[in-house]
């Protein structure tokens, strides 16, 4: 009897003091296939054969694991195509090809970063997990670390809103929170090993880093957000090809080495300010950043001075129960006729203006890298009317109509500017509160500049074809 007493006080011990030991672990995630329909939308050239029709999927899995202060996060993508392109934000465009296991693709190839139907024969498409997110969140009350792979998104995402290996610290303040984080972009010197592809010499230092700092003030009525993005690259030459993402969604990238021959060092400096206000019926979203920073050339030669800078607006005001509103989105660019200096405006990869300009999502939804992408490119000023209404409660309608043209003339020779007038239809249907389905449709009418747009992008001359593109996908969420 008293062994038994004895065993009895020691399980009551041992179940009282369980929850301080005790592990919550939460599931969540999507389940989402596609499907694409387009024609001229990777060339704007009716010559050449680049319709294509596909479908891909992607299972995502998020596990979040709780313990004490500490939460460690890991996002998984199944069926996963592409994971160099895919597993990190940053590292896409000309990086050359790993010949080991088990990236089965260039990063640089133009995947969706999915699972393509019949991407290799019958039943055997590629299937390859890849870690979109791991990182440790540590809750110190007052202080707030993020230790890993994360996304980091600064105001809408018009400069930055990427995936990135970061260390981040979140100081709150009342109505103030302050963010700094450290983004390590690239480092060939981890990713390379002995006998890889890379060019001999890779040493420690041929990485790229981002330090960013962003004050978010919310005052209830309004939010604003100050930030400031510091790019340093101490070997652009040889691996930043894998950071730029052009403002345009065709090409994925080009080394600096292509627009500055010799260039072994490169800063910039991202100042952006970011608004959004709500009063009565109207939202107010706002965000504009101006961009400098420095070439070296090397010894002897004269170091080339970068600027830009960019700019979102968004008003959108409740009309008889519809959503009616306006959007303004500009880069600058650059003429073909400036000497000494260059243009890093950018509008981020992973921001979506319309179904066909300023959108990613063919290649993939998390992979379009930001910060500087729009190096001497012709940049873009667009104007964008669109409308939303749910004639019921499960669905939701909406178009658009965009007129886009570059902010410089895009090239020596070129007379016009304008890339064309967008077309756009979207609907939505809710069956219950975790299954969806979507459909699109985009028509763009090109302009009389549209093939020197395009030109300015790919080796491929344009005709100033149209471009049509249809989406539909089934989204199921847990």
């Amino acid at each position: 009897m008293k062994k038994l007493l004895v065993a009895a006080v020691g399980l009551v011990t041992v179940l009282a003091a369980f929850p301080v030991y005790a592990v919550d672990v939460n599931f969540s995630g999507e389940f989402r296939v596609r499907a694409f329909w387009d024609d001229n939308l990777f060339d704007g050239n009716s010559s050449t054969d680049d319709s294509s029709r596909f479908a891909d999927l992607r299972f995502r899995l998020k596990t979040a694991i709780k313990a004490g202060v500490t939460t460690g996060v890991v996002v998984l993508d199944f069926t996963n195509c592409s994971p160099g392109s895919d597993v990190s934000s940053f590292q896409n465009g000309t990086t050359p090809a790993i010949p080991f296991p088990p990236i089965p693709f260039p990063p640089g190839t133009a995947q969706t970063g999915n699972c393509r139907f019949g991407s290799a024969g019958f039943g055997n498409s590629y299937n390859v997990v890849g870690i979109r997110e791991a990182y440790l969140h540590i809750d110190l009350t007052r202080l707030g670390l993020y230790l890993g792979r994360q996304t980091i998104k600064v105001g809408h995402g018009i400069v930055l809103d990427s995936t990135a290996d970061a260390i981040t610290v979140v100081l709150p303040m009342g109505s103030t929170t302050v963010t700094a984080s450290m983004l390590q972009v690239a480092d060939l010197n981890d990713a390379a090993p002995t006998g890889s592809v890379f060019p001999n010499g890779v040493g420690i230092n041929q990485d790229t880093t981002v330090w960013l700092v962003n004050v978010g003030m919310d005052r209830g009525s309004h939010l604003i957000n100050l930030y400031d993005a510091f790019l340093y690259d101490q070997s652009p030459g040889t691996n930043n090809g894998a950071t730029m993402y052009p403002t345009m969604p065709l090409a994925l990238g080009a080394p600096l080495t292509a627009y500055f021959p010799g260039v072994n060092k490169l800063w910039v400096n991202y100042l952006g300010v970011s608004l959004d206000a709500k009063s009565g019926p109207l939202a107010l979203a706002l965000e504009g950043s101006y961009d400098f920073g420095d070439a070296e050339q090397g010894p002897g030669a004269t170091d080339v001075r970068l600027n830009g800078w960019n700019l979102m607006g968004d008003v959108t005001t409740d009309a008889g129960g519809a959503k009616l509103g306006g959007t303004v989105v500009y880069a600058a660019g650059k003429s073909p006729s400036a000497t000494g200096s260059g243009t890093v405006s950018d509008i981020s990869g992973n921001f979506q203006l319309g179904n066909i300009l300023l959108n990613n999502e063919q290649y993939s939804d998390r992979d379009g890298g930001s910060l500087g992408g729009g190096l001497n490119g012709a940049g873009i000023f667009a104007v964008k009317l669109h409308a939303d209404m749910m004639p019921t409660e499960k669905l939701d309608l909406s178009g658009a109509v965009i007129y886009a043209q570059t902010a410089a003339v895009p090239c020596a020779g070129c007379n016009n500017r304008q890339i064309g007038y967008e077309l756009d239809a979207n609907a939505k249907y809710n069956v219950d509160d975790n299954m969806a389905f979507y459909a699109g449709a985009g028509y763009l009418i090109t302009g009389s500049g549209a093939a020197d747009f395009y030109n300015n992008f790919n080796a491929t001359t344009g005709s100033n074809s149209n471009i049509w593109k249809l989406s539909a996908k089934a989204v199921f969420t847990f």
